[in-house]
């Protein structure tokens, strides 16, 4: 499941909690953000599985409460609703695994990562940082880049891009 949406989709019921008069708990308020610090850490390196079971589980604290306070709050319709939600990520993303789940063209001991393209990056500045670190690019007929070679170079690459878009984005 794409934990950002599932954290967008949680965020958006404790909101609607919050200005339907509900008081959510400290401990709930606090998963939801730091749930979302760390998937800002996930963003930047993936390679510590705990970083992911913590995510995980703060999730799931938020989703147990929001859901059962949003069901006595806003009724089954409006919980199934954001069931259906989240259910469809799931799908959505299972989807997603098995048809990313083998990438021909390139050898099994190179690491690879797609980056969509978006308007705040060039195709030309990924080309470019990978190019700076030995990486080898290829543009896909999907709107992604597929980037590969090594983990090392790759970890390398999401941490400038991050730092170029946070540029960017002027903070």
């Amino acid at each position: 499941m794409s934990w950002e949406t599932r954290w967008k989709i949680l965020s958006d019921v404790t909101t609607d909690l919050i200005k339907g008069g509900v008081t959510v708990p400290p401990n709930v308020i606090n998963d939801l953000r730091s749930a979302k610090v760390i998937l800002e850490i996930i963003k930047v390196d993936r390679s510590r599985p705990e970083n992911i079971s913590r995510l995980e589980e703060c999730l799931s604290n938020v989703e147990a409460y929001v859901l059962s306070a949003a069901r006595d709050r806003f009724g089954d319709k409006y919980v199934e609703d954001v069931l259906k939600k989240l259910c469809s990520l799931e799908v959505e993303e299972g989807e997603e695994k098995v048809q990313l789940s083998f990438r021909p063209g390139f050898p099994r001991d190179e690491k690879w990562i797609r980056v969509k393209i978006t308007n705040e990056i060039t195709p030309k500045d990924l080309e470019n940082i990978a190019g700076e670190l030995g990486l080898k690019v290829r543009v896909e007929e999907d709107g992604y880049m597929l980037i590969h070679g090594g983990e090392k170079e790759l970890r390398d690459f999401v941490k400038r891009v991050s730092e170029k878009i946070h540029r960017s984005r002027g903070k």
